[in-house]
């Protein structure tokens, strides 16, 4: 049990950038350069359960953790699609990695959306490094005392945790006062203050994500590190507190639409690693004497590496649409909220959703078409990809049916049938 000390740290003037020049092209690029050496080290990254401390450091050098962080506190402030783009190629060499870093590096947006100036000054610190998973789902309470809020609970699937320096987890908040309904609230706390637990062993697949528990016991937090906002639920009308202090409105977006994105990059540079090693199959068969060659008729290659070509293209431009699409709901918010719905968001998620769908589909193709020894032996690339792909199946976020009857069940009730709402 403790208290952050808030004396330390005082950020009222604009950190610097590391790298003042550096565009979306160059880190882009860089994410681009890492392949060989993530593929290089899947097998032992996987069985780390995370990538390694130097590749962690890596991403923190390249700037990757900076990517949708604001620059008043030394971040890049890049869009939404270069963080997409950046994710898509960290996956295209290992897709558990990616996973940790997207689930690690994206939720400075979130930080910077809804807490106040105050508490981003002390959070972002003074060299501006963060790092954080976020577990939205309120597992753990928040008790008010005198002197801040005293935080208990465990908190499960918190990606990307193995490096972070905070964590951003929802929590009830229990404050003495009666209310019919619980409070939800959103709480940031730093790495000293939580535990991780290392419990991410025995899944099909995205081994290598970091998707541990987080434990926190009673740990005592400045009252600014909890704000009561359900994340699921964000109030974005006339601007989240974020954009208003960043005048950007890529702060002021809802949930899924953003976390959407996060899950769907990761899961189409998937496809197109899967694409690559189907490639690397090819010319290997191709190389030795006696055996079919691609169009021969025995193996027909020719016709799923075409069709795989097609769907993960379609997937790139979905996601990266609709990361620009949500940018757009997020400008046109701030200026009218009626421009900028839940019902929005879902929309945006929904079509994420089936990008994914598409890269699951090319992987399940491509791994079917090359043969046994070559995708389905363990410490295969393909294999990987294919357990992976299965893995991020499970994710609620993926629950393609379950948002299609919701989206409808609005659609119809407020556009079709108007008098069902009375």
């Amino acid at each position: 049990m403790g208290i952050f000390n808030q004396s330390t740290h005082d950020q009222k003037a604009y950190l610097p950038q590391p790298e003042p020049g550096l565009t979306p092209e160059e880190i882009i690029q860089r994410a681009a350069n890492l392949r060989p050496l993530l593929l290089e080290e899947q097998a032992v990254t996987e069985e780390r359960g995370a990538c390694s401390p130097e590749m962690h450091e890596r991403f923190r050098r390249a700037g990757f953790y900076r990517i949708l962080q604001p620059k008043k506190y030394g971040g890049y402030e890049f869009d939404l699609t270069v963080f997409s783009r950046v994710i898509m190629e960290i996956a295209r060499g290992c897709p558990g990695t990616a996973w940790g870093l997207s689930l690690a590096a994206g939720h400075a947006l979130n930080v910077a959306a809804i807490f106040p100036e105050a508490a981003q000054d002390l959070i972002f610190g003074e060299d501006g490094d963060f790092f954080a998973p976020m577990r939205a789902v309120p597992t753990g309470t928040a008790t008010k005392t005198d002197d801040g809020w005293i935080i208990d609970g465990v908190w499960d699937y918190c990606s990307g945790s193995t490096y972070s320096n905070w964590a951003l987890v929802g929590v009830r908040i229990i404050d003495g006062s009666p209310s019919a309904q619980p409070k939800i609230g959103t709480v940031v706390i730093p790495r000293a203050q939580w535990e991780l637990v290392d419990n991410w062993r025995g899944y099909i697949g995205m081994k290598a994500s970091g998707s541990n528990s987080i434990r926190i016991e009673k740990a005592l937090i400045p009252k600014l590190f909890l704000v009561e906002q359900n994340l699921f639920t964000l109030d974005v009308a006339g601007g989240t507190v974020g954009y208003h202090l960043h005048g950007n409105p890529m702060y002021s977006g809802r949930l899924f639409g953003f976390f959407q994105t996060e899950i769907s990059s990761i899961l189409v540079g998937t496809g197109f690693a899967a694409l690559d090693e189907f490639e690397r199959i090819v010319k290997a068969k191709s190389a030795v004497p006696g055996l079919p060659v691609i169009g021969a008729g025995t193996q027909d290659l020719v016709r799923p590496y075409g069709i795989a070509i097609g769907l993960l293209e379609g997937a790139r431009n979905a996601v990266l649409g609709g990361a620009q699409s949500y940018l757009n709901y997020c400008a046109a918010g701030v200026k009218d909220p009626s421009l900028y719905t839940d019902l929005d968001d879902m929309r945006i998620q929904a079509g994420m959703q089936h990008a994914a769908q598409w890269a699951g589909q090319a992987i399940d193709l491509l791994f079917s078409s090359v043969g046994t020894s070559a995708a389905a032996k363990d410490s295969t690339r393909m294999q990987r990809y294919l357990r992976d792909i299965s893995m991020a199946r499970t994710n609620p976020g993926l629950a393609v049916e379950r948002l299609a009857v919701q989206i409808a069940d609005r659609l119809i009730k407020e556009r079709l049938v108007p008098e069902a709402v009375n």
